[in-house]
């Protein structure tokens, strides 16, 4: 339940869930276990944390807000399976939280930190069995989007690079408090199967995809050109560079910057 007296900060991007059928939707989906480690950003005023304490092996709550950290505090006091940490999630790592066993993250998160989210669960993705975000909704259709829709970008290629994205199910503003200006909907990224393609060499390939979206209506060799160490090189690279990044599936993204970071290797 929220505090009446509390007052959401704008700055945090403070939107606090106050339906408890979408709450225990949320928990359905997740379906926590006596095995789980769950790390939950943003708990707020517990509307999931408290379905998940009695079920979870250990919940770890992660809130930046030094009031709702002491009202959580207050809320559920000292079980053992509960650690509450107050602090910026984004300045934590997930090594810190995993003890050597794989976590579970959980959020009902800001939008403005949606991308940075789900990038640093990524780059720990071996730590990862799977993530439960409610997000945007215009950001998750952009998630699951297939190569050629307009909705297929960046974040389309590395959430299906890294895992197996789904939309669970959509969520009304109307069910926050403060009310957002736009719907969400509760995204699941799956961790458990290998990656789609081995990488050679993730910077790269975090280059080539920034640079050819950042110009997605042109072809390849066009946007590649921004690459200052691949410029000279582009008769080189076994690929159809007259494609245009909207037309790759994230496996064609891979095995062009792996062709990069072969060339890449070459002395000049």
């Amino acid at each position: 339940m929220i505090d009446a007296a509390f007052r959401p900060k704008k700055s945090l991007g403070q939107n606090f869930l106050v339906d408890e059928n979408i709450a225990r939707k949320i928990i359905h989906h997740v379906a926590a276990t006596p095995d789980d480690t769950i790390v939950e950003i943003g708990p707020g005023f517990g509307v999931l944390t408290k379905y998940l304490i009695p079920v979870s092996k250990r919940v770890i709550a992660v809130e930046i807000d030094r009031k709702l950290a002491r009202h959580l505090a207050g809320q559920f006091g000292h079980p053992q399976n509960f650690i509450l940490i107050q602090g910026d999630f984004l300045k934590k790592e997930l090594a810190e939280f995993s003890g050597g066993e794989k976590v579970r993250v959980l959020g009902n998160i800001p939008y403005h930190i949606t991308s940075p989210v789900i990038f640093k669960v990524f780059a720990a993705r071996h730590l990862v069995t799977d993530m439960i975000l409610m997000i945007q909704k215009e950001v998750a259709r952009r998630i699951v989007a297939q190569p050629g829709s307009k909705d297929y970008g960046i974040l389309s290629v590395f959430s299906q690079l890294h895992s197996s994205p789904k939309i669970l199910f959509s969520v009304s503003k109307n069910v926050f408090k403060p009310k957002p200006d736009v719907d969400s909907a509760v995204v699941r990224w799956d961790f458990s199967r290998p990656l789609a393609a081995v990488v050679s060499s993730y910077e790269i390939l975090d280059s080539v995809v920034h640079a050819t979206f950042q110009q997605r209506r042109k072809m390849l060799r066009k946007s590649l050109q921004q690459i200052i160490e691949v410029a000279d090189h582009l008769d080189q690279i076994d690929f159809d560079l007259k494609k245009r990044p909207e037309e790759l599936s994230p496996g064609e993204f891979v095995k062009l910057s792996n062709e990069i970071a072969r060339l890449w290797k070459k002395p000049t």
